[in-house]
């Protein structure tokens, strides 16, 4: 699976509608995360169903490859391991579960006794493989180790967290309250700088790519950033994004860093972004008749071949983008 190296025409973004990824299987609940695997062509749906659905990605019949049913566990956040070996799976419940893709079968992992801030309905997953960073109460993140599933370090952001991300293997980025970020050096546990997202009242998601971040805040404006201005203890962004006016919940960078999708749970709208500049929206897609509904999740396929987008319908769309060759 190769990526295109055309470089990404501004005047028009190709795009074709494919089946509903989920259409073998919808539920009627939100889908909370919808993911395509690191190395094969297959994606997973998952959310208040209480379900983790795998479908095989062809676009046309995308088949039911497996569900699995989780008892009493609606869930909020899932992601697939750095190497799609697993699934993880938070909820607002005290433990979380990790799904083997190999023996088809779920394992239920205990939370941490007396340590009610510790919370696993949102977490983020290293790009090595070492670790899982659950956002809890407060400021308080649980570092996880990937591996064992056991508990290696707690950290704490000086406001409540409310989005965090891996800029690299050794780089942490937490984002919060009164738009306050912190990068950590996960090697030593300590900061290596804390900024002020410019303009933001309170920061809601974090992107990012090889080359830059997207920072999303409450107010519906997204700053991009370049990754090594973050390091420094005042940033200024090298674009503003103001098209959403809601609080921004997804920002997401293809794998070439040549697209940024932007949405808000509170409206029905997705924003695409081109590169370079990140100034200039995708001039035909989505319009005012593609039939998103409340955005609840989104995904780049990880050579760009496919986006996907869950909707508070139960629904996960499906588009092929045909610039790029391969899913």
């Amino acid at each position: 699976m190769t990526q295109s190296t055309k470089q990404l025409p501004v005047s028009k973004l190709s795009v074709s509608r494919c089946k509903n990824l989920n259409s073998r299987k919808q539920a009627k609940c939100v889908v909370q995360s919808l993911e395509f695997h690191p190395g094969a062509s297959i994606g997973f749906v998952t959310g208040y169903a209480k379900s983790l659905d795998l479908f095989e990605v062809d676009g046309e019949n995308n088949k039911l490859l497996h569900r699995h049913n989780f008892a009493n566990f609606p869930v909020d956040c899932a992601k697939f391991t750095y190497n799609g070996s697993e699934v993880i799976l938070g909820s607002k419940r005290p433990f979380f579960y990790t799904f083997d893709l190999n023996k088809c079968s779920a394992t239920k992992i205990a939370g941490i006794r007396n340590r009610p801030n510790v919370h696993f309905k949102k977490f983020s997953v290293s790009q090595n493989g070492e670790y899982l960073a659950f956002e809890g109460q407060e400021g308080l993140v649980a570092m996880f180790s990937a591996k064992d599933k056991q508990l290696v370090k707690c950290i704490n952001h000086k406001t409540k967290v409310n989005c965090s991300t891996f800029l690299s293997d050794n780089v942490f980025l937490t984002g919060g309250r009164g738009g306050f970020c912190s990068l950590w050096d996960i090697r030593t546990w300590k900061t290596i700088s804390d900024f002020q997202d410019d303009g933001a009242l309170h920061v809601t998601s974090v992107g990012h790519s090889e080359r830059h971040a997207a920072i999303g805040s409450d107010v519906g404006i997204v700053n991009i950033y370049n990754k090594d201005d973050l390091y420094k203890p005042s940033s200024s962004p090298l674009r503003i994004v103001k098209n959403l006016s809601t609080s921004i919940q997804h920002t997401v960078f293809n794998s070439t860093g040549e697209l940024l999708a932007i949405s808000s749970r509170d409206l029905k709208a997705l924003s695409a972004s081109y590169k370079p500049t990140f100034s200039k929206l995708c001039p035909n897609w989505p319009t005012s008749n593609t039939p998103l509904a409340y955005v609840s999740s989104v995904n780049f396929s990880p050579n760009s071949g496919y986006i996907g987008i869950g909707n508070s319908k139960g629904k996960a769309l499906l588009y092929r983008l045909t610039h790029y060759d391969s899913f």
